[in-house]
């Protein structure tokens, strides 16, 4: 997780029941009543880091209250299947610190208001599946050009030229800059902007519809769909604590190498043209998953040690 980068893009669709307002007040953990009068409120949610909206220069005073902005996005949108605004959500490296993240959002939404954009920015940090923080940030942009007062009659059909078809430009765009901040202050990251295909990784997680959730929630019970992203998820938390434990098995047995004075291998004198030392190995038992089978990891250690002989430091193996 430590190069991990994640770069989702999106629009809210009122043809798939999603409104701006709704959006906006999900991701400043908020409340608001819809026009079709329904209320909304995550405000129970703890994991709101920072919100705040950022305009051009010559954008009213409105355009920087989320309340009046989405409002007003929404009114000005008449079709029934309309789009109501641009998504684009960035998961934040979690080898930043904190004291970087508002400067980071800024200075990212501000690539989209220079195009004439207006930006609500939210960071999110709720814990993730492996129990560590998962910072992110959400940024929504509005759909029209606000001039004289108000937004124009017309959507700005160029922003789409910026977006439609170039997810992987932009993907690479956002990971150079990502980069480029982490190296101006020494922070050990680097955003690989390519698929897992393309990287040779498992493929990530699909990401299931919200009814999903929805229908969880409401009955109590899982879909299948939901069913099989738990399994998938239990299945890489596991092969995530099995490799950190190879790692710790690993340290421990060069630890216990180096207490006895055992030389590494690269520092070992050249073999060739003598009788090889017989090599034994050892399996070192692990864990002991849920469904009872042992599994485990080979290691090759060094010569073989006489049947009375005590191996240094801790015993190794079942």
């Amino acid at each position: 997780m430590g190069d991990y980068f994640g770069l989702k893009l999106g629009v809210t669709q009122r043809s798939r029941g999603q409104s701006c307002v709704d959006r906006s007040t999900y991701q400043r953990r908020g409340a608001a009543r819809l026009s079709s009068g329904v209320l909304v409120d995550y405000s129970d949610r703890q994991d709101l880091v920072a919100h705040f909206v950022v305009a051009p220069d010559d954008a009213p005073a409105w355009a920087r209250d989320c309340e009046q902005l989405w409002s007003k996005a929404a009114a000005a949108e008449k079709r029934i299947d309309a789009q109501e605004a641009r998504l684009m959500e960035l998961s934040l490296p979690r080898a930043l610190p904190k004291k970087y993240w508002l400067k980071l959002a800024r200075g990212l939404a501000r690539v989209f208001t220079d195009r004439g954009m207006v930006v609500q920015v939210d960071i999110h940090c709720p814990m993730a599946h492996d129990g560590l923080p998962n910072p992110h940030v959400h940024f929504m942009m509005t759909l029209r050009r606000v001039r004289n007062g108000e937004f124009e009659r017309k959507k700005a059909r160029d922003w789409n030229d910026d977006f439609r078809g170039k997810a992987k430009d932009i993907r690479r765009k956002i990971a150079e800059l990502l980069n480029r901040f982490c190296e101006a202050r020494g922070i050990d990251y680097h955003a690989d902007p390519r698929s897992n295909a393309d990287r040779g990784l498992p493929a990530a997680e699909v990401r299931l519809p919200r009814w999903n959730i929805l229908e969880y929630k409401r009955s109590g019970k899982k879909t299948r769909a939901l069913e099989q992203r738990d399994r998938e998820r239990a299945a890489r938390a596991e092969v995530a604590r099995l490799e950190a434990e190879c790692r710790a098995a690993e340290c421990e047995l060069e630890a216990a190498r180096a207490n006895a004075g055992l030389a590494s291998r690269t520092d070992m004198p050249s073999l060739e043209g003598k009788e090889q030392p017989q090599l034994v190995s050892l399996s070192c038992r692990i864990s002991e998953p849920a469904n009872g089978r042992h599994v485990l990891e080979k290691f090759r250690m060094g010569p073989a040690l006489s049947a009375d002989a005590e191996p240094p430091g801790p015993r190794y193996g079942p």
